[in-house]
């Protein structure tokens, strides 16, 4: 114990004097040599068979499926979990023929489910890619069983389509994830969280060959890599990127991960990837960006209460699905529309916590209602008689609102909506194996994508149901996790 005292008061002195001897004397500058190692140092280098670029619900399924193949896996995360826009939802999948209608006595064929798609795009879609998808749906929800997924015994029905499709996770959308991310662990995937993809690497044939990637800390990552798979997600938070591909959307609110910005479409697109975008997105409404929908005050937007524009006019069915009532309020070229109701169904201090926020908007006649929302009076004051009429015969001729239902005098109140996405349209162009195809229609080797990163083939300007995109990602992370493995064995 002296001893070592006495040592280290020796190392001190001489630390004292060396650190003095320095003051007096400028530092050599580095060499190029101790550059370059300085430079080595700060570097992460990594080899592994498959790469996989994002950890939803695509990147995930692709991981898994990819190292039980027998290849090495690497997934990348920028955020500090995974999970992506899917960890925010709802946790439903549209599937068909799965073990879970089956145990509730739904017959229901994958071809029912493909023609619904494709009549819900008016046939501009890639058919083939979307009945591969409705194919494998049901034996996907097997699968995710599987791995520890739980879902719940009662189907819903999602979109306009009458049939009991709608798979829930019994814990919404962190019950597609964590179980996925546990079977992705003892798979063997090596994660790294906190680690944003760049850059796509390529060899002088044009071949994807790796990438290179930035830690939290700002450390240079590189990965070498026989197969890239991009499963990066949307491009919602991209403002630039939604202009060019989705410029219907620009402007909104998102309820979608703050990594949805585009990164796998950038990447792809430098490498020469042919990128498909129709203008639309899964559109929705809500009140704000912090204010999620599964609020009190949130949960209002699914009312169908009387919605009328910033005219004062009524502009479509309130009780349709989300996606239509989003279409005809980029139709109607709205920013917001206001959802009116007399409150006596809506907690007293949910509607005051409106009022004060500024989401919602009080009246104690049809006239004070208008000034505040500013809306002509006489229109809003016609709209509500008509909204009166058609409620009384019990038919909505001008709508199809089976849920009609009067608007009371009295005191009245008025929630503004807004317009948002849970998600994007477009991506890079693939084939059934998820193989990224350049603009001659010809696989970029080496480069595969699928989930929001790569959907542009699927929809056409309408999202069809609540659920497609998630079992989408899953189906065709799956898909492309195989092939990239087989790819590079």
């Amino acid at each position: 114990m002296f001893r070592n005292r006495k040592i280290i008061g020796l190392i001190s002195t001489l630390l004292i004097v060396s650190m003095l001897v320095g003051c007096g004397e400028p530092k050599a500058p580095a060499t190029d040599d101790e550059g370059k190692n300085e430079s080595a140092a700060q570097e992460t280098l990594i080899d592994t068979d498959v790469l996989v670029l994002g950890g939803g619900a695509a990147g995930l399924s692709a991981a898994i499926e990819a190292s039980d193949e027998g290849v090495k896996v690497t997934l990348l995360e920028k955020m500090p979990m995974l999970g992506g826009s899917t960890l925010l939802s709802g946790g439903i999948l549209y599937a068909a023929g799965s073990p879970v209608q089956e145990r509730a006595g739904v017959e229901e064929s994958w071809e029912d489910l493909a023609d619904y798609w494709i009549e819900m795009a008016g046939g501009d879609i890639d058919e083939e890619l979307v009945r591969f998808i409705a194919k494998n749906s049901g034996e996907t929800i097997l699968w995710l069983e599987s791995n520890g997924v739980e879902f719940s015994e009662v189907l819903s029905k999602q979109g306009i389509s009458p049939a009991l499709r709608g798979h829930t996770s019994t814990t919404r959308g962190a019950g597609l994830i964590n179980p996925l991310e546990k079977a992705a662990n003892e798979s063997g995937v090596e994660i790294l969280k906190s680690t944003k993809a760049t850059k796509l690497l390529t060899d002088p044939n044009g071949s994807v060959i790796g990438a290179e990637a930035e830690d939290k800390d700002g450390k240079k990552v590189t990965v070498n890599a026989k197969s890239v798979i991009l499963a990066t997600g949307g491009f919602d938070r991209n403002p630039e990127i939604l202009e060019e591909y989705s410029p219907v959307a620009s402007g909104q609110i998102h309820y979608v991960s703050s990594g949805n910005t585009g990164d796998g479409l950038i990447m792809a697109k430098e490498v020469g990837a042919d990128i498909v975008s129709k203008n639309g997105v899964i559109g929705f409404r809500g009140v704000a960006e912090n204010l999620p929908y599964t609020s009190a005050l949130g949960g209002l937007v699914f009312v169908p209460n009387l919605y009328v524009d910033g005219n004062g006019e009524r502009f479509t069915n309130e009780a349709n699905h989300y996606a239509l009532i989003y279409k005809d309020m980029a139709t109607d070229e709205t920013d917001a529309f206001y959802s009116i109701f007399s409150g006596e169904n809506t907690p007293v201090e949910v509607l005051e916590e409106g009022i004060k926020d500024g989401y919602v908007f009080k009246g104690e006649s049809i006239e004070e209602l208008a000034k505040a929302i500013d809306v002509p009076a006489d229109k809003l004051k016609s709209t509500i008689e008509r909204f009166n009429e058609l409620a009384e015969k019990g038919v909505d001729e001008d709508f199809g609102n089976a849920a009609i239902t009067t608007v009371q005098e009295g005191t009245l109140y008025a929630l503004k909506v807004l317009p948002a996405t849970l998600g994007t349209f477009g991506g890079p162009r693939v084939n059934l194996k998820g193989e990224v195809l350049n603009a001659l229609g010809e696989p970029i080797k080496g480069l595969y994508a699928a989930g929001e990163a790569a959907n542009g083939q699927l929809y056409k300007d309408v999202y069809p149901a609540s659920g497609t995109s998630i079992v989408s990602a899953f189906v065709l992370g799956r898909a492309t996790g195989i092939e990239a493995a087989k790819a590079a064995k």
